[in-house]
């Protein structure tokens, strides 16, 4: 049984992608489609693998980076737009990113929302972030959203800062599934706590967490749940 925290945090920060929305067959699968496209093969060991090493927030670049180290020299451009193509969709085929679910159950979230401050930090594009909360209907459960738009990419500490800041609370915790987020969050001074992603293997995942610096490791966001 997961204890319950001596105090709860002044804020909860998310990360999005494989932490509140499971994007195996989104954003994950739009990477393979878009090496494929250009006469390669990745998996999602290779992704898994790519995100635990670090600098990974950005799936655009991550996928030019997988294709370079398969010997494919691509503009990021380029590579930017077979990959929307496939996650946003085309006119007759529909985008990948109707895929996406999420990974906590809504009133869940609304709990957590009533005894803390909740906030989103994550890699994506805002219009992408934005698209995942009203679909599924948890806009306003977010005092602060933190997109790439808005500044350098985790783990650099600053989209923590900012969500902080955004909040107006000086504490918190920051949840995600790559080393990425967590040394942002630590880099920020707040309490950074690894989550596993649906698609990763946990016992690789939980010693990349560790050793990023998380201070708790979680099977799944919900495990939270009897801490706050």
């Amino acid at each position: 049984m997961i204890e319950k925290m001596e105090e709860r945090p002044e804020a909860i920060l998310l990360d999005m992608d494989d932490t509140i929305a499971d994007v195996t067959d989104s954003y994950r699968q739009a990477t393979i489609s878009t090496v494929a496209a250009f006469g390669r093969t990745a998996t999602l060991e290779d992704i898994t693998a790519a995100k635990a090493a670090g600098d990974a927030n950005n799936d655009w670049e991550l996928t030019r980076d997988l294709l370079a180290g398969l010997g494919v020299d691509a503009p990021l451009g380029e590579v930017t737009r077979v990959f929307e193509h496939f996650y946003q969709g085309t006119g007759d085929r529909p985008g990948l990113k109707l895929k996406e679910t999420l990974l906590v159950r809504p009133g869940m979230l609304a709990r957590w929302a009533g005894v803390c401050k909740l906030g989103v930090v994550t890699g994506r594009p805002r219009t992408d972030a934005e698209w995942f909360l009203e679909h599924h209907g948890i806009r306003e459960l977010f005092g602060a959203v933190v997109t790439m738009d808005d500044g350098p990419l985790k783990p650099d500490p600053a989209p923590v800062r900012m969500a902080l800041r955004n909040l107006g609370v000086e504490d918190g915790w920051m949840l995600g599934d790559t080393p990425d987020d967590v040394r942002a969050g630590v880099a920020a001074g707040i309490r950074a706590i690894g989550v596993i992603a649906p698609a990763d293997d946990p016992g690789v995942a939980k010693k990349a967490l560790a050793a990023a610096g998380a201070w708790r490791v979680v099977d799944r966001l919900p495990d939270i749940d009897g801490w706050i």
